[in-house]
């Protein structure tokens, strides 16, 4: 049996944008399509890679960002140390020392870091919240760093990344493509007039999809729980 030997299938934009309008019924195989319907395609295709981060879908977008401390210095640009427009979410923060041991931070709500007494107390970080905002992301840390001996290592989930032209990739695995197809479709089947026993179809599809996507996701490994101990607990 000869097999091909690779494993690099992948998809563009417009490829995806046709297979969603073929789906609504829209085109057919090889019709042409105005460029103006593609674009419009292409515009709900990135709303919808906007939002799939919501459901903390993307591991492959997980990164870790190494910000070194500054001494006096308590509020940390995420946005401009990582790169990228605005980090989602802030997972995990550890701060290394000079000798590369790392000790874990505990990540606060707005509400237990607001309640926080002397905030620009110089001292080791050991605790910090994440300010996301539309603008950027800041990272606060408590106690105010007393030198520049330490490392933020902070691990995020970053943006999906936008697809702007007819030939870009998507930023998600090979897995993805069906579900994104039909995701699409699904999202643009109203306006696209699909008959209602269609779009139902569809959308039921779509949905399957993205539930056995979202659940192959899931890493592998133990999920342990444990009591929030401190006074009050956290009111987020």
């Amino acid at each position: 049996m000869a097999t091909s030997g690779t494993y690099a299938f992948t998809v563009t934009r417009d490829e995806i944008c046709k297979a969603a309008l073929r789906l609504v019924g829209a085109y057919g195989t090889g019709d042409p399509i105005p460029t103006a319907d593609l674009n419009d395609t292409a515009q709900a295709l990135n709303m919808l890679l906007k939002e799939f981060a919501i459901d903390g879908l993307p591991l492959w977008c997980v990164k870790t960002a190494s910000i070194p401390t500054v001494m006096g210095q308590s509020s940390y640009n995420l946005s401009t140390a990582t790169g990228n427009t605005l980090p989602i979410r802030v997972m995990n923060v550890y701060l290394r020392d000079s000798q590369n041991n790392d000790v874990t931070m505990q990540l606060l709500s707005r509400y237990d870091y607001e309640t926080l007494g002397q905030k620009f107390a110089p001292g080791v970080p050991n605790q910090c919240y994440y300010n996301p905002q539309l603008g950027a992301g800041s990272l606060i840390v408590y106690n105010v760093p007393q030198d520049a001996t330490h490392t933020l290592k902070v691990v995020y989930q970053s943006q999906l990344q936008d697809v702007n032209t007819a030939t870009d990739n998507l930023d998600f695995p090979q897995e993805a493509f069906r579900f994104l197809k039909f995701s699409l479709a699904d999202d643009i089947a109203m306006e696209w007039g699909c008959a209602v026993a269609d779009r139902q179809e569809i959308a039921m599809k779509a949905s399957s999809l993205r539930m056995k996507f979202v659940d192959y996701l899931q890493e592998n490994a133990s999920v342990f729980f444990t009591p929030d101990t401190r006074t009050g607990g956290s009111r987020a």
